[in-house]
């Protein structure tokens, strides 16, 4: 089975690690991954967001709590082959994104609800379209 990817592998850090070490881990990757240092790429941002949800989820004790708890349960499950129920994997309340953009973005993808293409392929897509509607000019004459 494969390992889950839990808030405590975001932020680098051992499950017992205390707050303290947390905390100088969340500072440390911050800093590193902060949009304004890398241009403000999409990669940046996303990092920083799920540095930030990790941060939030960790430095609560109840929320770390819940956490740990909701690991345990997936760990359990992992063990005993019965693999995990869609329920038990949403996340908790205070994990979820507040904002409905956020939401839509973590849902469908980087670039929104539409699905959109990154750039370079929109541009391939554009040159293909033109190539298409010159070759069928040749070939059907001008309409």
């Amino acid at each position: 089975m494969a390992k889950i990817h839990t808030h405590y592998d975001n932020l680098k850090v051992a499950r017992n690690a205390p707050p303290e070490v947390i905390r100088a881990a969340y500072k440390t990757l911050s800093q590193k991954y902060h949009p304004d240092r890398n241009g403000n790429s999409a990669d940046a941002i996303r990092v920083i967001q799920l540095i930030n949800s990790a941060y939030t989820v960790l430095s609560d004790p109840e929320k770390r709590r819940e956490h740990d708890e909701w690991i345990a349960r997936h760990e359990l499950r992992e063990e005993q082959g019965t693999g995990a129920d869609f329920r038990e994997c949403t996340p908790t309340r205070s994990e979820r994104r507040h904002s409905r953009r956020s939401r839509h973005r973590t849902f469908f993808g980087l670039y929104g609800t539409r699905r959109m293409h990154p750039p370079a392929i929109q541009r391939a897509i554009h040159k293909l379209r033109i190539l298409l509607d010159q070759f069928s000019r040749k070939l059907f004459g001008k309409t």
